[in-house]
């Protein structure tokens, strides 16, 4: 007998130790799948029956004990190489804790990463000890087994039959959860009206024709025309998931924290949909992009909330390992052979939403909210697009700071255009088939987008970075079934916000408006109420640094970046945004409240947190390419003198700077 195989331990024992080690870790990581498992069902927002929830906790135990066999196969290996004198008992241990300790890093390293990418160092270190102490206890228990073992006192598969037993029962478990309740609703008064809001993604008002762009869009513009047309309408924000959250609350998202796409709503914000469903409305939301799924928590008060692009793999991705598989794929693949993870075309989205109107009876009043994604970016290609096309998914596939040529600019504008162009036909898809089914009969319409796009105004190209008017400002359309005394084609040329959707829909419907918003319902600027339009404030990004800003109902606009680059405009003037008053001395000292409102705007939004790598990933291929994850560290502000008035306003005698930026 060699000595490397003592008299007391089987000779397979020791020429198959990397085998036996990765089999037992193998079965700690089922046991973490079915725990895991268990975990994501009882808290996932995707709407899945239970075979199919019991489907996806089989698959998180087959995936963990999968990722945990290849680490105790890799410690196993490690303790098999040992040198032939040194004990068995002790090689078993130091690859079994080494295999354990691995299966913790997968898991914990990553959360240790984001708190210290995040600036949490005292978490950081925590979340490293935990790693520590789990590597430390399959030590110790490693040791403990084998001894008991070797005695006679424990079977040599030891606790995996019963770990593996156990996950599989914790995965049949999981299809016992029952699904999220919703607040019980009450019925709808008679007669009640249908409640339809449409939201367009990326959509510029200059695109329409009722805003005086192309003939692009000849259903979006008939419902301007047979209703209100608010050509002030602004985001405080444009970026998808911000400004969808200011829609459903009437909130500014410095105060929901909504901040940047990633970020959830928190589930005490009320949002309209709530108030509906109270009330009696049926409601659904059928949206087109990943960045206002059900985990950004815009369902809230959704009976039906459809973003189920493809179920399956988003429950997977819902598991650590198949989150993990995810981001290696849209790193190291071709997102642009992956769009169905992310987003649909509209056409799919408004089908789903007719479909789901054919569920409900007549009488049912609804709530529907159609979310459509197809004007951002990528620019896919349609039949009238051109001659020349692009193809943008490729490009933004590239490293940031890609530099289009002037033919590939021309193309993707042209891109641009046909995307508005096919949202339209979907729009007009939309309103026919409620039309058919009597669901206009009495209602109310608002079309609204959340943000612009620049294609190419102050050498920003195809996004919605920077605070300038192209991505401010948005078309809002209102169309009703019942006005009041206003004309068909009414033009609203005040200020108004995105925050005014939800108390302008709970007014059409009787229903008891939000409180605590800066909601103003648009009916009030149209039967002659005399609402004075406020100071918005606004906050976005340039690349690579956070913007403040404020625009006046007056025309005056100030930004400020986090490293105290001060911008001022006269809209009424320069509305171009050409001319930098800023420029000349003394001319922001005339808007010094807007300076207090911007730093105060800094501080709310600084206290928030951070969105994860993963979906900033995820995001980043849907074309959010937004190196800034975080806002940074603004510079000092000037201590601002206090002023009377709250809106800013700028000196006449300011003279334009000799050189006008092109």
């Amino acid at each position: 007998m060699s000595e490397e195989e003592p008299l007391d331990v089987p000779p397979v024992a020791t020429r198959w130790i990397a085998l036996r080690i990765a089999s037992q870790v193998a079965a700690a990581g089922a046991l973490l799948g079915g725990v895991e498992g268990l975990a994501v069902a009882s808290r996932s927002r995707l709407w899945l029956d239970p075979s199919e929830r019991i489907q996806l906790t089989f698959g998180a135990v087959v995936a963990d004990a999968s990722v945990a066999f290849v680490a105790g196969l890799v410690g196993g290996a490690i303790a098999q190489m040992a040198r032939s004198w040194e004990p068995h008992g002790k090689r078993y241990q130091r690859g079994f804790s080494l295999g354990f300790g691995l299966v913790a890093a997968f898991y914990l390293v990553p959360m240790a990463l984001e708190l210290w990418r995040r600036g949490d160092p005292k978490n950081t270190a925590g979340v490293l000890a935990v790693c520590c102490s789990v590597t430390l206890f399959g030590y110790l228990t490693a040791g403990y087994a084998y001894r008991r073992e070797m005695i006679g006192l424990m079977p040599r598969l030891g606790w995996r039959i019963p770990a593996f037993s156990l996950a599989f029962f914790l995965a049949l478990l999981s299809g016992l959860i029952p699904q999220r309740e919703r607040p019980p609703a009450i019925a709808a008064p008679p007669g009640a009206a249908n409640v339809i809001l449409i939201t367009v993604d990326t959509l510029r008002a200059d695109r329409l024709g009722v805003y005086g762009g192309p003939v692009l869009t000849p259903n979006v513009d008939r419902l301007g025309l047979e209703g209100a047309i608010f050509e002030g309408a602004i985001t405080p924000l444009p970026e998808t998931a911000p400004s969808h959250s200011a829609m459903l609350t009437g909130r500014h998202p410095s105060e929901t924290k909504v901040v940047q796409n990633g970020r959830t709503l928190a589930s005490n914000e009320l949002t309209v949909t709530e108030q509906l469903s109270l009330a009696g409305w049926r409601t659904g939301a059928f949206v087109s992009s990943f960045a206002v799924d059900s985990s950004v928590g815009l369902d809230q008060g959704f009976e039906v909330y459809d973003d189920d692009f493809a179920p399956a793999l988003r429950g997977v991705s819902e598991f650590r390992t198949g989150w993990m598989a995810l981001r290696l794929l849209l790193r190291f693949g071709d997102p642009a052979d992956w769009p169905s993870l992310l987003e649909r075309r509209g056409d799919a989205t408004v089908s789903r939403a007719l479909t789901w109107i054919d569920t409900l009876r007549p009488e049912q009043p609804v709530f529907l909210w159609v979310h459509l994604f197809d004007p951002h970016s990528p620019y896919d290609v349609h039949e009238d697009t051109g001659d020349f096309t692009v193809d943008h998914r490729e490009i933004l596939a590239q490293e940031p700071g890609y530099a289009y040529s002037d033919t590939e600019i021309t193309a993707l504008r042209r891109q641009y255009d046909a995307e508005v162009k096919f949202m339209d036909a979907q729009v007009g898809a939309l309103v026919e088939g409620l039309r058919a089914r009597h669901r206009l009969d009495d209602a109310v319409v608002l079309l609204v987008g959340d943000h612009g796009e620049s294609l190419g105004e102050h050498e920003i190209y195809f996004t919605h970075h920077g605070l300038y008017d192209e991505v401010l400002r948005v078309p809002m359309l209102l169309w009703e079934a019942r006005p009041g005394d206003w004309e068909p084609g009414t033009r609203v040329s005040q200020q108004v916000s995105v925050q005014d959707v939800p108390n302008t829909l709970l007014d059409y419907a009787g229903v008891p408006r939000l409180t605590k918003t800066d909601s103003t319902p648009l009916q009030l600027r149209l039967d002659g109420s005399q609402v004075r339009s406020e100071p918005l404030l606004l906050l976005g990004r340039a690349e690579t640094d956070w913007l403040y800003g404020v625009r006046a109902p007056g025309g005056v606009k100030y930004i400020q970046s986090a490293a105290g680059k001060e911008e001022l405009y006269d809209l009424n003037t320069d509305p171009a945004e050409a001319r930098n008053l800023a420029e000349n001395p003394g001319a922001v000292d005339a808007v010094r409240n807007g300076r207090t409102n911007v730093q105060r705007l800094k501080t709310t939004v600084e206290r928030g947190g951070s969105t994860d790598k993963g979906t900033t990933e995820l995001l980043e291929a849907l074309g959010y390419q937004d190196p800034a994850a975080a806002p940074s560290a603004p510079a000092p502000a000037p201590t601002p003198a206090p002023a009377p008035t709250p809106e800013p306003v700028v000196p006449s005698p300011v003279a334009p700077p000799t050189a006008p930026r092109p």
